[in-house]
């Protein structure tokens, strides 16, 4: 009776002993179960923080989980947090109105021919491609490129179009002379491909969505120009005249542009740094624009 007496307290005070030391039972699903020590006797994780076992790590803190079923059960998944990358302001539409800024006729005697009907002669850019670099560790200042489209229709104030032939000047031709009297209009259309270069600083106006300015150099490459005039046969049928060829135009052209905008909004202005056309075949022309744009 004494030696069972002595085992049990023997057990008692080894039971005792173990029970001061505090430990968790990790089931990872795929191992066996293992006990592991905690370094802290005292518990410090409180009821509004979850554990996340993955691995055989415990993790601890503030969470969003998302359970998704699995054929070991359900487990938590930690979305990931939101990028905090630079990004650019370049993709998207934009529309503004086209006018000449600095005209030089003098190889004409000063006839204007080119003059232009500003509410109708207006550009639509297309931003289709973007590549941004962050320049500072806040990443609200950076660099980017990209490509995109821009079409422009110039609207001639007059009823009259523009020819050119191999050899000469770029002059204006009467569209009397053919013989048309109703004229609608008379354009000069362009379209270029777009490749910028620019920088752009951002402002914190909200906690994601951010104002900008932007500004630098736009570089085109000419594809396509073409004249075009709607009129009004004699006999009252709408009829259109195109013809298609170079007229001139530089094959290149560079434009500064200057963007101010807030979330998905901007307005922008761009300022041609080279002649739309030789000064050799054709007037000196530097075309503006103003409008606004939607970026995505």
């Amino acid at each position: 009776m004494k030696t069972v007496a002595a085992f049990i307290t023997l057990m008692v005070c080894v039971l005792s002993a173990s029970a001061q030391k505090d430990s968790v039972i990790v089931n990872d699903g795929w191992r066996k179960d293992t006990i592991r020590e905690k370094k802290q006797v005292v518990d410090t994780i409180d009821k509004d923080t979850e554990m996340i076992i993955w691995d055989n790590n415990v993790r601890e803190g503030q969470v969003h989980t998302v359970s998704i079923p699995s054929p070991f059960g359900f487990y938590p998944i930690n979305p990931r947090p939101r990028s905090n990358k630079f990004r650019g302001h370049w993709n998207g539409f934009y529309f503004g109105f086209v006018n000449f800024g600095k005209t030089n006729y003098s190889k004409y005697g000063g006839d204007k021919f080119m003059e232009l009907d500003w509410a109708s002669s207006f550009t639509m850019q297309f931003n289709f491609m973007k590549f941004s670099f962050g320049l500072n560790p806040r990443q609200s200042f950076g660099i980017f490129t990209g490509m995109g489209l821009d079409y422009s229709r110039l609207c001639l104030d007059g009823d009259i179009t523009v020819r050119r032939a191999k050899g000469e000047m770029l002059h204006a031709v009467p569209l009397s002379e053919w013989g048309i009297t109703d004229v609608k209009r008379s354009t000069f259309k362009t379209l270029y491909l777009t490749i910028p270069l620019m920088l752009e600083k951002q402002f914190p106006a909200t906690k994601r969505r951010r104002a900008y300015v932007s500004t630098g150099i736009i570089g085109g490459i000419r594809l396509h120009s073409k004249t075009k005039v709607v009129y009004t046969s004699d006999k009252g049928h709408k009829r259109k005249m195109k013809e298609s060829g170079s007229y001139g135009m530089v094959p290149f052209k560079a434009d500064y542009t200057l963007r101010v905008g807030y979330r998905g909004v901007c307005i922008w202005g761009n300022y041609s740094l080279t002649e739309m056309f030789n000064k050799n075949r054709a007037p000196e022309l530097r075309p503006f624009a103003v409008g606004f744009g939607f970026t995505i």
